[in-house]
């Protein structure tokens, strides 16, 4: 890890531990899902037409015309397969309603009851997160552990 990103991963879990004191959900884990769906920051969705940042370090998609929203390229998976598409993404006006919009999002859909269970456990909140179809990499969890791992968020497993 060169100096930028331990100085990223530093702000990022002082963040997530903020947001814990209101949603209760594992630190780690969140700024884990930050470096991992923002490329250490590097690549937070933005507007690919006017260029304009969505403060999104979830990757959380604006479904349902949520207001307001960018519109930029990313990269999912679709019945096994990785294939690029245009996705409307939320956007905030700052890193702190980023993060208190993931705890709302997480704390309220009945899919993820079980994640929430699991929210002192990271590992197991992580795994029951994308069983419930947060994300669509078949790797994301263990993409999320191994940075929070390296990191120094959690300890490193057995």
């Amino acid at each position: 890890m060169n100096l930028s990103q331990w100085l990223t991963a530093r702000k990022l879990i002082s963040a997530a531990y903020e947001s814990k004191v209101i949603t209760g959900l594992p630190a780690s884990i969140l700024a884990a899902q930050c470096i991992l769906e923002t490329n250490w920051l590097k690549s937070i969705p933005k507007d690919y037409i006017t260029g304009e940042t969505s403060n999104n370090l979830f990757g959380i998609k604006a479904f349902n015309d949520i207001i307001p929203y960018v519109e930029c390229v990313t990269h999912e998976y679709y019945n096994g397969d990785y294939v690029s598409i245009i996705a409307k993404f939320r956007k905030y006006k700052s890193y702190k309603d980023s993060f208190i919009d993931y705890g709302n999002l997480i704390l309220r859909a009945d899919r993820y009851k079980k994640a929430v269970a699991n929210r002192n456990n990271a590992r197991a909140y992580i795994l029951e997160l994308w069983k419930a179809g947060y994300a669509t990499d078949p790797k994301y969890p263990y993409k999320v552990l191994a940075i929070a791992e390296q990191c120094g968020f959690i300890p490193k497993a057995g």
